[in-house]
């Protein structure tokens, strides 16, 4: 069975409703519920309900039983709650209000006033008839905050508490994750990283004439290397632009709604249009959007991609083919992956990066060279130091220009947004036009997560 994250589980733990945080330190002693902290109760909880399950088609049918589930509890608890106030005698020690009423009767007078006020028995035992209906009104309450909690067993009120956990968990995995757990980490091929396949913003790119349809351009580093070779069908994308971040931002989309068991397979991917829109744009993805991700795909399939190294030359595309469906129901995209992306996929020789670090990055080439600074920090953790120079991140991005001095300037903004934001890297010179970057120590769920992905690691199975 798999498990989840211990990043997401970190990150899920800060989004989780405060109430019911409190309620498991407050109460953790004495109902002596099992988990020790809260992580572990999240990790406990998802595993319990989802059971290592992560994609939106397969969680969606779960939290809709569990809702459908917890209204019945809800009309359950509360049907019997009053039954029980309204037909049981006060002395009976099964009375839901019983501890209530004998600790009000044995107050003192002045005591007695400060918690009840002039109230008598019947108008205590009316109020928490009236806090128990409020409660049943709110669909939003939570199961921990019943008025009758207190008369369940030890272990009753800790699968309460998990019940609550997991729904207020899904609302930030349906609001953040569009539903999609794995959307939470970013992937990108370690074999792709040192190629320069996409730029910060997308520009025409200068190509000669291969054959009839094809159009053909050399990248090379500043130091003339060839470091790769582009060709584009030119009859439908004249002139071609260079890929850019919003199309690497669909990569990731695309790789992050994989279920495992079906791409090993068939090695393609269905991702509903919605969810590709929210890649790229905060608002509603209405037609000018579905118009960007149709010409991103184009690019995606259209663009062919070579390379040498070791003395062979090596061909590859991202995708073979991406099929689009806009006049059903729910629109959708099919993506049938290339052979390298997806062995790096199966067999996990991926470098990621979380969607919290991710999303806080507002330079376009900082989500490109991201992935890179991954991988360096993960290699440099005795040392905690490297040192690159300007051909290194030609060897990742695709620069605009060819300036030297002003693209450095943009390595320098992007690496102290890094800086700034404490994602991977601590700080960094520029000595001698060589950057000499000191990388953050990895945490401990970094390390827990990259020593899990190894052990999840599957053969090629192409």
């Amino acid at each position: 069975m798999e498990q989840y994250s211990r990043q997401f589980i970190e990150e899920l733990s800060k989004h989780i409703d405060p109430a019911i945080i409190d309620f498991f330190n407050m109460k953790h002693d004495l109902f002596k519920f099992p988990a020790s902290n809260i992580p572990e109760l999240i990790d406990e909880t998802l595993m319990d309900y989802l059971e290592g399950k992560t994609s939106r088609e397969d969680l969606v049918p779960i939290i809709n039983k569990i809702k459908k589930s917890r209204l019945q509890k809800r009309a359950r608890w509360y049907t019997s709650y009053i039954d029980d106030i309204e037909h049981l005698t006060i002395d009976d020690p099964k009375h839901p209000l019983a501890h209530v009423i004998n600790l009000a009767r044995s107050l003192p007078i002045d005591q007695y006033a400060i918690m009840f006020g002039n109230k008598e028995i019947d108008d205590i035992i009316e109020d928490y008839k009236q806090k128990a209906k409020e409660w049943k009104d709110n669909s939003n309450s939570l199961l921990i905050l019943f008025p009758g909690l207190s008369t369940f067993t030890n272990k009753s009120i800790y699968k309460s508490l998990k019940n609550d956990l997991i729904i207020s968990a899904w609302k930030y995995i349906e609001n953040e994750l569009t539903g999609n757990i794995d959307s939470y980490m970013r992937m990108f091929p370690e074999q792709l990283l040192d190629k320069p396949l996409f730029s910060p913003s997308s520009f025409t790119l200068m190509m000669d004439q291969a054959s009839n349809n094809l159009l053909k351009e050399i990248i090379t580093d500043d130091e003339g290397t060839e470091l790769l070779e582009v060709t584009v069908n030119s009859g439908k994308l004249t002139p071609p632009k260079s890929m850019d971040s919003s199309d690497l931002k669909l990569v990731n989309a695309f790789i992050s709604s994989i279920n495992m068991q079906e791409f090993s397979k068939d090695k393609s991917v269905v991702v509903d249009l919605n969810t590709l829109g929210k890649e790229l744009v905060d608002y509603h993805v209405g037609k000018n959007v579905i118009t960007k991700i149709t010409n991103s795909c184009r690019k995606l399939v259209e663009y062919n991609f070579s390379y040498e190294e070791e003395g062979t030359k090596l061909f590859f595309n991202l995708f073979d083919n991406i099929t689009i469906k806009e006049d059903a129901e729910r629109p959708y995209a099919i993506a049938q992956f290339g052979e390298i992306l997806s062995n790096a996929i199966i067999q996990k020789k991926l470098i990621s990066i979380t969607s919290a670090s991710y999303d806080v990055l507002r330079n376009n080439l900082s989500k490109i060279i991201c992935y890179a600074l991954k991988r360096e920090q993960i290699a440099n953790q005795e040392t905690l130091t490297g040192e690159y120079s300007y051909t290194y991140f030609q060897k990742i991005v695709r620069f605009k220009l060819t300036n030297k001095k002003k693209n450095m300037q943009l390595i320098q903004e992007s690496l102290q947004e890094f800086v700034d934001n404490r994602i991977a890297i601590k700080s960094f010179e520029l000595t001698n036009g060589v950057f000499i970057i000191h990388f953050l120590p990895l945490s401990p769920a970094e390390i827990e997560d990259l020593h899990f992905d190894k052990a999840k690691a599957l053969p090629d199975l192409s």
